[in-house]
Formats: C-alpha cells, structure tokens, sequence
C-alpha cells in the first residue's frame, strides 16, 4: 500500500472518534430538557413545615405572579406548594397544589412540565385511584417522548412502575422500571438511576413476586441505593424512604435485628425533618414486625402514634387500611376487643371503599389499559425510527465533517484573498468618489466665473437702445448660449447631489397651466428655426394651482423637449401633451422621426450613455439629461416612459403626483423684487460710501467694478492676505467688503473669520461671492459671521440691492438714535436713559468676549418668545440697566434690537440648514410671534424675501 493511499486511511481513522464525540455532544444538548433556575425562595417554600407559613408565602408569589402575567412562575410555585405539603403529610393538598401546577405550565418550562403531572399521579395512586394515575403518567410520558426529554421520561416510566406495583401487579411494573433504570444509566444520572434502582428493589419485594432470590437481589439493590458513595446525591427525606424500604426488606428476609435499627435510624430522621408519610410508614413497617413477634402492646402503641400522625383524609389510603389492620390484630392479641372491633370497622370500611371504587371502574379501566399499551408501541416504533434517523445522520455527517476538512484550508484561504481585493476596491471607490466630489466642486467653480463674466455684460449691452437687429439677435445668442451652459453645469452638480442623497424637494405654489406654456414658449424660435409644427395640447384648469418644484420639473421637461428638437427632422411634428388625471399631472413629448434605435432603447436612461445605433445622428450631447430626467421624476415621486416606434417617431411621457393649493397672496418674482429694490436705491447718495473688493479673477473683479463705480468708491485685493494688509494701511475703514471664497493664500472663510475675530474689523459687513451653492457650505459661511453671501452667476440688480441694504443696516447701527417705543422699562417701572452715541468706539477683546456670551444666553433660548431683558440680566448676574447700557455702548443697539438681530440669524441658519419648508416654521424656530412679522424684518435686515430662500 502506497503512502498515499495509508494517509486517507489514517485521517479518516483519526477523525471519527472525534466526529462522534462532537455528534454526540450536540445529541446530549438537543434531548437535555430545559432547566428552570432554582429560586431560592421556592425551595425555601418546599423546605418549610408549617403550612400557614407556607399557605402565606405561596399566596405572596402568586398574587406577584398575576400580577406580573408570569403563568410559568405561578406554575412553579404551586409545584413548590405540592412537594412541601407531601413532605408534611398532607397527600390530599399535594394533589389540589399538583392540579393547579399542571394547568398553568407549558413545555417552555418542561421540568415543571413533566414534574408537576407526575406529583398528579403519585397522589391519584395514594387515593387509590389509579386508573386516573396511570392515565395522568401515561399522558406526560408520551409527550416526553414526542420531545425528546430522555431524563424526565425516567421518571414518568418510574412512577407508571410504582403505580403498577402499588395496585399489585409487579409483572406489569417491572418493563418500566428496567427501562428508567437503562435510560438514566445511559445519560449518566445518577440521581436519577439511584431512584430507578429503589423502585426495582420494591417491585421485586412484591410478594406475589418475592421469591428468595428476588427479595435477595432486592435486598442488595436497596442497599446499594444507600452506598455511602450515592450519598451526596440523596436528601434527608430520600435516605429516610430508602432506610425505611430497606428495613421492610429486612423483615421480610427475617433479618428482624437489622430491620429494626434500621427501621428506627429512618423514624428518626424523618421525625427530625418533620416527614410525616415517612414516619407514618415507617412506624407501619415496625408494627407488622412487633405483631409478627406476638408483641401486641409496643404494636398498638406504634399502631397509635401511625393514626395520630395524619388525618385519614390526607393519608395513603393502602398505608392506612394496612395499619387499621394491624391495629385490630394487636387489640385483639391484648384483649381489648373494643378498640380491635373499632379498628376492625375501620378497615372493612375503607377496604370496602376500594373495592366498589375499583369494581365501578373495571369496565373503563381494561379500554384505557389498552389504549396505554397501544401509545407505549406507538411511542416505541417512533423511537426506533428516531435511532435509525440519527444513525444515518451520524454516517451522512461524518461525510460532510471529511469533505469540509479537506476543503477549510482551501476556502479559508480564499475567503481571506476576497476579503483583501473587497477591502482594496472599496478603499479605491471612497477615493474615486471623493476625488469626483471634489471634481464636480471645481468644475463649478471654474464654470461659473466665465458664465458670469459672460451673462453679465451681455444683460448690461442689453439695456443700451442703440443697436441694429443684428447686433441685437447676437446679443441674445450669447446670453441664451451662457444659460445652456449653466444648465449643464447645474445638472453636473444634481448628478452629484442625486448620489449623495441631498438633492431635497422644494415644492411651492404654481399655476400648472401657465407654467406649462411657459415651458412650451421657451422651445418656439428653436422650432421656428428648423420648420417644425410645434404644438401645445393641454386640458389644465386655468385656475388650478399646485405644489410643484418647479425648478426640478423645468429641468425634466427642458431636456426631453430639447431631445425633441434636436432629434426631430425638417418640417417635422413635435406634439406636447400635458393632462390632469387622478391628481397626477401627465406631462408628454412626441416627435417624429427614426425614433430610438432598439439596441439603445434598453441604456437610454443611464448615465452617460450616447445611442450607438445604425445612423445615429452625428450630434449628441454629454449622455446626462434623460437619465437626470428619470431620476428627478422619481424624486418627485413620478415615473417616466418611452413608447419607441423605430423609423416613425418616439413619446416620452412622465407621470407626477400632485397636489393642489390654494392662490397665493402674491405672485411677484425675483428678478421683479430686485428690480424694484434696486430702483429705491438710485436716487440715494451713496458716492461717498468705500466698498473693498477681494477676487483673484481679475474679469471678474472687473466686472463686479463696473457694476459698482456707478455708486461707490473701490479699492481692490487679490487674496485675504492682501486685503488684511490693505486693511491695515487704511486710514479709513470700509463701509462694506465683498470676497469671494475660493483664493490662494487665504481663502474667503479664513478672511471671513479673521475680520470677525478681530475688533477693529468686526462691524464691518460681509458679502460672501461662491460658486460652491451647497447648504453645507452656506452654513459655514452663516456660523462665522457673514452678513450675505451670493451665489454665482449673478445679476448686477442683485450686487446693488445686496450692497445699499448692509451700508444702510450697518449705518443705522452706528449713528441712529432710539425711537421712543425702543425705551426699556426697569423693574422698579422707571425708563432707563440712554448713553450718548459713540461713533469712534473701538471694541475690545473683552467685549467681544462678552457679546458672545450674551449670544450664547439668547441662543439657549431659541424658539421662545417671551424672552426678556430682565431674564436675561438674571442670567449674566448684572442689573437691567447695565445690561442696557452696555449693550447700547458696545453694539449701537438697543438690547430689544440686538436680540433681534442674533434671532434673524438664528432665522436664516434655519433656512440654509434645509429642515423647514414654510415662513411660519422658520419664524417659530427662532422665536418670533407671527410669520408676518417675521418676514418683515427679515426683508428689513437681509434686503431679501424670505419666500425666495425657502
């Protein structure tokens, strides 16, 4: 035999001990029942010996148990209950305790499942009822079975045994207590198996049984059972049932000697526990042996003290009627023939009991014997079946154990190489995303300024008359061409917002029908150009108005209109169709012509993906529209579709929920409420007013110049570093500073914070310039201080009203004196005066320090609106009118009007954080009484509508 074949062998040899020690193992687990943990007040309750005590403190568990609905508890205490009024004597209480166990447990708890049944039928049996016994053991034998608890069907086998023997029928008997003592010898409990051995030895001692070698083999059974190695597995109350089983032995092997020490070590011990039925039977055992040696009076006095033990109502009534007997012979045997015709009655009574109570069950009893007998084959071919099962289940895993030790090393191996390749390309894919994110970032950056550069003059030559239609049309080329460009990069931006998740819905009120001829208008000249029939059906109530996102929904409709156009041939036909069915708006786009090609039609809406069909049109675009138009549909919670006819044309229709509004109050736009602002500010003088430009493009700077000359004096900076050291240098400080964000050296943020920090720079006001338009950064920007931020590209309108706002704000801060309902009133019902003005006022670390803190205390207090000076004076440990005057000293204000101020700020975080929707959320979060109000002063203090930055 080769070495290569004695390998496998030797393995295979090694590994089967192993496997079926395993197998094994796993089997021991599955067929061990489920132990309840021993409480140490139910065995405190089983311990005890009086039964009012016991009767009070059952009663205590109970009721906590009801009240808590814990039935298994309550099932485990009335068990408890059983075992302590058995040990004391009292039988009959022990079956009604059993009973009520019995009825509250359930197989989630099965010892108590098994054990509470069990106590049942022992105490049926002790009444002489035993067909109801067995029927009880028989039950919750087979249910033991059925789920497998081995352990606890020992004792359901033992107790069908005692009740078999105590009826006398040991041949019956003796099958269950062979098998309980094989079955415990072969899970190795020894508990268990020490009882199996006891209930072998009395079955064995039955005298219609009892020949000299089974009452020898008894003999040496019992006295194995009390083998001093056993005995730390044995209680009290056990050691004192088997001494007195085994003194019975000894009478009946004529062993009188040692039956009667043994006999009394019993009594003695169950005296001292207080084991009434022990005590009983032992004192039983020692009268038959006294009336057996003709010792008539020591038996009648034994005989006594057996019947003063126990009331007849909760004795073993085969126990009772055996000493009534006895009692009559030892009467009888002293002369005394009243006690032993008194005693005589007694046990005809009780004999006569038994015999019409069995002879009124024989009929029922032969039927139920057999049904028993009939569910132990049942029970027995399904444990036979449950062998052969496991045994193939042994041989099928072994099969599997070597199988998968062959191949472990091999899978782990590879597990191991997946887990690396995984880790790397997920390490790879968070850079790419974050290299992509940053990309897009710059990409808008970078596209911004020259569209603003471009959008800008063209909408300023736009205002001059004195141009030829020519020239004219050029000019609106170039800024209807600026626009497409800006759309694209806004829909390079979505795209990155759609895959981070941030992309929010921005519904507002909407008239849908003029919404969609607008839509429809902005694509007339395009078709005009190529000849097409371009043609608008719609059935849209005038009057309807709806919460739409407007802005989303343009981007939709733009881009599948634009494909329209772009795809469509000369003189051809391009059908917009727009319906309201089911509060769903049904918005579609025909067009005529080759339609989509079919190996495409599947990829059209992915991203960046260009149709690669037969005679594809040589122009495209960047592979992006269709699929932001499917994805924005799908988050305004619609569904978009193509109906393809290749060679004839193409429908694309979309699908959107909606939901109808009321009119609004006003319908003016943007660009109209900057238009009016900026009109309010052109007969001001302001010339006299200095603005610091900080931009690095230098066009740009240029630019926003251009736009600002008109009206103020400039001087420029090409980075925060330059402005800062221009700053220094300035004999006057500025009224206002424009940056924009991203510069080298120093960017707009650090500018930003380090004119705030600082206390010559601190009150000049802010306008932020960025192209970066997420939330994330505007909060930013918000957090640090800036006063307005704009988002590129932007109109020369919007700069002017932005500006003239902040310098008015900012001088209204420093020069104005307090209207007369500004004044505060103290505690004591007296006005507080008012410091004089300080236009020259330098603010010190300290008092920065100390604006924060107030700032800090208003904060806390956010969402309130019953905040006041005097409240906060408590706070800050200072009076009102220090409170005022410093304030009014330090800021300008009046403290009424600071706190308004920080809770306007507080108003516009709100809003750029994204979480509120409405004016009046937005107005209760910073603690203002009404949304009116609140969007007063906010327009006030921004120099914008609220409604335009919801």
């Amino acid at each position: 035999m080769t070495p290569i074949t004695i390998y496998p062998i030797r393995l295979f040899r090694r590994i089967i001990p192993f496997c079926v020690i395993i197998l094994c193992s796993f089997a021991a687990l599955a067929q061990s029942p489920s132990r309840p943990a021993k409480e140490p007040v139910l065995k405190m309750l089983r311990s005890m010996k009086s039964p009012d005590s016991a009767a009070v403190l059952a009663k205590k568990l109970i009721d906590s148990a009801r009240k808590n609905n814990n039935k298994p508890f309550e099932a485990r205490v009335w068990l408890a209950r059983a075992y302590q009024a058995y040990g004391i004597g009292n039988e009959h209480d022990a079956l009604t305790f059993g009973q009520e166990a019995t009825k509250l447990t359930t197989t989630a708890d099965s010892l108590t499942y098994e054990k509470a049944p069990i106590m049942v039928a022992y105490m049926l049996s002790r009444e002489a009822k035993t067909v109801e016994a067995l029927n009880v053991a028989f039950k919750i034998l087979k249910e033991c079975d059925n789920q497998g608890w081995k352990s606890l069907s020992i004792d359901c086998r033992a107790c069908i045994a005692d009740i078999y023997r105590s009826i006398g029928n040991p041949k019956q008997a003796l099958p269950y207590a062979e098998q309980a003592s094989k079955d415990a010898l072969s899970i190795k409990d020894t508990a268990s198996y020490i009882f199996a051995l006891s209930n072998l030895s009395n079955i064995l001692s039955e005298r219609s049984i009892s020949s000299p070698g089974n009452l020898v083999k008894a003999t040496r059974l019992m006295e194995q059972v009390l083998d001093k190695k056993y005995a730390h597995f044995l209680s009290d109350f056990s050691i004192a049932r088997y001494q007195g089983n085994l003194g019975r032995l000894y009478l009946m092997t004529n062993q009188d000697k040692k039956a009667e020490e043994i006999l009394m070590k019993s009594l003695e011990l169950s005296r001292k526990g207080e084991f009434k039925t022990l005590e009983k039977h032992n004192l039983n055992e020692l009268m038959t042996m006294y009336v057996d040696h003709k010792e008539f009076k020591k038996a009648a006095r034994y005989g006594e003290m057996a019947v003063s033990i126990q009331p007849e109502s909760q004795s073993n009534i085969t126990v009772q009627k055996n000493i009534y007997n006895h009692l009559t012979d030892a009467y009888e045997g002293i002369g005394d023939y009243k006690n032993a015709f008194k005693y005589s009655y007694l046990y005809r009574r009780l004999n006569d009991s038994i015999n019409q109570l069995d002879k009124a069950r024989d009929a029922s009893e032969l039927d139920k014997k057999y049904q028993a007998d009939k569910r132990l084959l049942i029970a027995a071919g399904e444990t036979k079946l449950v062998e052969v099962q496991r045994n193939f289940l042994i041989v099928l895993a072994l099969f599997i154990v070597m199988a998968s030790i062959i191949s472990y090393r091999w899978f782990i191996l590879k597990k191991k190489r997946e887990t690396a390749l995984l880790a790397e390309e997920h390490s790879q894919l968070e850079k790419m995303d974050a290299m992509k994110t940053r990309f897009f970032a710059n990409v808008s950056h970078e596209l911004r300024t020259p569209l603003t550069l471009i959008m800008g003059p063209a909408v300023q030559l736009l205002a001059f008359t004195n141009y030829e239609d020519e020239q004219r049309n050029m000019l609106h080329s170039i800024l209807r061409n600026s626009k497409k460009l800006l759309n694209m990069t806004n829909e390079l931006l979505d795209l990155g917002k759609l895959e981070a998740g941030k992309l929010a819905l921005q519904p507002q009120p909407v008239a849908l029908l003029s919404f969609v001829k607008i839509l429809y208008q902005g694509f007339v000249s395009a078709a005009e150009y190529k000849q097409i029939d371009y043609r608008l059906l719609n059935s849209i109530n005038p009057a309807l108005f709806v919460l739409l996102d407007q802005e989303k929904f343009d981007k939709i409709a733009n881009n599948l209109i634009s494909n329209a156009i772009k795809f469509t041939p000369h003189a051809g036909t391009i059908t917009i169709t727009a319906d309201i069915k089911l509060e769903m708006i049904e918005f579609g786009v025909a067009n005529t012509g080759v339609g989509i090609h079919p190996d495409d039609l599947p990829n059209i809406f992915d991203r960046y993906y260009q149709g690669r069909g037969n005679n594809a049109p040589l122009e495209s675009g960047t592979g992006i529209g269709l699929a932001i138009a499917r994805e924005l549909t799908e988050l305004m919670g619609g569904q978009i579709t193509v109906d393809n006819n290749w060679g004839k044309g193409v429908f694309f229709k979309i699908v959107i929920p909606l939901k109808a509004t009321e009119k609004p109050a006003t319908e003016v736009s943007g660009t109209e409420a900057l238009i009016v602002s900026h009109s309010k500010t052109v007969g001001k003088d302001t010339n006299g007013e200095l603005i610091m430009l900080v931009e690095d493009h230098h066009e740009m700077a240029a630019y926003i110049a251009n736009i600002l000359r008109p009206q103020y004096r400039l001087i420029t900076a090409g980075n925060g570093r330059a402005a800062l050291q221009k700053l220094q240098d300035m004999p006057v400080m500025p009224s206002l500073i424009i940056s924009d964000v991203m510069m080298p050296e120093m960017d707009g943020f650090t500018l930003l914070e380090t004119l705030k920090q600082s206390p010559a720079y601190c009150n000049i006001p802010v306008i932020m310039l960025t192209a970066l338009a997420n939330t994330r950064h505007k909060l930013k920007a918000l957090h640090i201080g800036v006063d307005d931020y704009l988002t590129k590209p932007f109109l020369s309108s919007e700069l002017l009203a932005r500006a003239v706002n902040l310098i008015n704000n900012a001088a209204a801060r420093s020069g104005a004196t307090i209207p007369d309902d500004e004044l505060i009133t103290g505690t004591n019902g007296q006005q507080i005066e008012q410091p004089a003005e300080n236009p020259d006022l330098k603010l010190s670390p300290a008092d920065l320090s100390w604006l924060e803190e107030l700032e800090a205390q208003v904060r806390k207090h956010t969402g309130k609106t019953d905040l006041t000076l005097a409240a906060l004076s408590y706070e800050l440990a200072i009076s009102e009118r220090q409170l005022f005057r410093r304030i009014k000293s330090i800021t300008g204000l009046t403290p009424n009007k600071y706190i308004r101020a920080i809770k306007l700020q507080i108003a516009r975080e709100a809003i750029e954080s994204g979480k509120y929707r409405t004016i009046a959320e937005v107005s209760y979060a910073a603690g203002f009484d009404t949304p009116a109000y609140f969007g007063k002063l906010f327009k006030e203090h921004y120099g914008r509508d609220v409604n335009e930055l919801l």
